[in-house]
């Protein structure tokens, strides 16, 4: 094959290795063939890739982001690394909202440092010295550090008739104090007078609720499940302290949304129990396309928790299935300050 290759045209050479994967091309490369040949067959890779890439809005690379390398076999490693990440999360997150592995998000409390961050310089311990390299200091943190509402998308999404199912496990050591500071959802991206916009729809596994989030930073609140903390009884909120919960989020074909949760603590699960599904006329019908996401609200977190995503797709597991009679979402919804 080798040698074939080798008495090839440089044109001809072109073609045939316009037909191979990179894995494939990345040995032919090792073969010290045409470089000119081979750089251009990266090139063809890179820009399919980069297709693939551009059809997930979310995973454009923001302003101000460093350029893809020009050496074209780099450039889709970096697309092709991008393409397999489930999440992505920003690193001048870390702090707070840190991803220790693809599926695998862990989150810390805000508290302390959003008093004094927000609150500007102050006094404390035994230096009581406050000058002008503090405040820089804490202007700059406060600018890198996430946002009261912070969301990650996920690279499980697609458009209008494309099913979504996500699992999620949220685990601390004390899941009361994480309450709705985390959520799982779906990002419904369209755009308006040539503006992106984002419309959200997202569920608390600790309290039950459903949240809304319109572009323009309203909100909506109702009750889609009970409030684990609220209804536990003490032998029940000492298994939750120390246990964790599964959630689910899946979205059908027609577009209706229903959201799940079980408890498990002992290495034994709870069964499941859902909302009822949020029509698709209740949702937003000019939306481009549709992203499952996991929201995070870290001034709201009294403990560390571990958000591990566990399932990813169109269907949902045979260990979480739908109730066998659904029902449609009835509840009472509220302003809800985001």
């Amino acid at each position: 094959m080798a040698r074939l290759l080798q008495s090839l045209e440089p044109c001809t050479l072109t073609v045939v290795c316009s037909f191979l994967d990179s894995y494939s091309l990345g040995l032919v490369e090792t073969a010290a063939f045409d470089r000119d040949c081979i750089a251009e067959c990266w090139k063809v890779l890179r820009v399919k890739a980069e297709q693939l890439l551009m059809r997930r809005p979310r995973w454009r690379t923001p302003p101000g982001q460093p350029a893809s390398p020009a050496n074209h076999k780099h450039a889709l490693q970096e697309v092709i690394l991008q393409l397999k990440s489930l999440t992505r999360v920003p690193e001048s997150w870390i702090e707070f909202v840190h991803k220790s592995s693809d599926t695998v998000i862990e989150i810390q409390p805000r508290l302390a440092e959003s008093v004094s961050t927000i609150g500007g310089p102050h006094h404390g311990g035994t230096e009581d010295y406050v000058g002008p390299s503090t405040v820089a200091g804490q202007q700059q943190r406060r600018q890198s550090a996430p946002p009261t509402v912070a969301a990650v998308p996920l690279s499980v999404g697609g458009c209008y008739g494309d099913a979504i199912a996500v699992g999620v496990q949220l685990t601390s050591r004390s899941l009361g104090s994480v309450g709705e500071a985390f959520l799982l959802g779906v990002d419904f991206l369209g755009s308006w007078n040539g503006q992106g916009q984002v419309f959200t729809v997202c569920f608390s596994p600790v309290t039950g609720r459903i949240f809304l989030r319109f572009p323009d930073g309203e909100g909506l609140v109702a009750m889609g499940l009970p409030d684990l903390t609220a209804a536990a009884g003490t032998t029940e909120l000492a298994s939750l302290e120390m246990g964790s919960i599964e959630a689910f989020m899946f979205m059908s074909t027609l577009g209706g949304i229903s959201f799940g949760r079980r408890r498990a603590a002992g290495g034994k699960k709870c069964n499941m129990e859902w909302c009822g599904e949020l029509p698709p006329e209740f949702l937003p019908t000019l939306s481009e396309e549709k992203y499952a996401s996991l929201t995070f609200q870290v001034d709201k977190l009294l403990d560390k928790a571990t958000i591990s995503i566990t399932w990813a797709g169109q269907l949902l597991p045979f260990s979480a299935p739908l109730p066998t009679s659904p029902h449609t979402f009835c509840s009472i919804w509220g302003n809800y300050d985001w």
